[in-house]
């Protein structure tokens, strides 16, 4: 299932548990501990999102599976970027288009 993710949708679930599934299904917990806004403009939108996984366990880069009890089911392309004490960190950028609403860009185009 395809959903589109918002940042506002990370904001209000920033400090929640998130669980990634890998390739037995087995549920691995996933905290949301830091949103940080890019250079976004009107049509272009930049964040990142890092979460805090288990020390003891590093997934490699790729895109995972994700549950959130707010959210859902949806996709997540993560990177693991740090290790310490508290646990391993993952990082997922966002880099998009904003969609530019149709009666918009028709007046554009006259």
């Amino acid at each position: 299932m395809s959903i589109y993710l918002t940042k506002s949708m990370f904001e209000e679930s920033l400090n929640s548990r998130f669980w990634l599934l890998d390739e037995s299904s087995e549920p691995h917990a996933m905290d949301l501990i830091e949103l940080t806004n890019g250079h976004s403009t009107p049509r272009q939108e930049q964040f990142a999102l890092r979460f805090r996984g288990d020390r003891d366990r590093v997934f490699p880069q790729r895109i995972y599976p994700m549950k959130h009890e707010s959210i859902g089911d949806f996709d997540l392309f993560l990177v693991p970027i740090g290790r310490d004490e508290s646990g391993t960190f993952y990082e997922a950028v966002f880099n998009r288009l904003i969609e530019v609403p149709s009666q918009v860009r028709d007046q554009v185009q006259q």
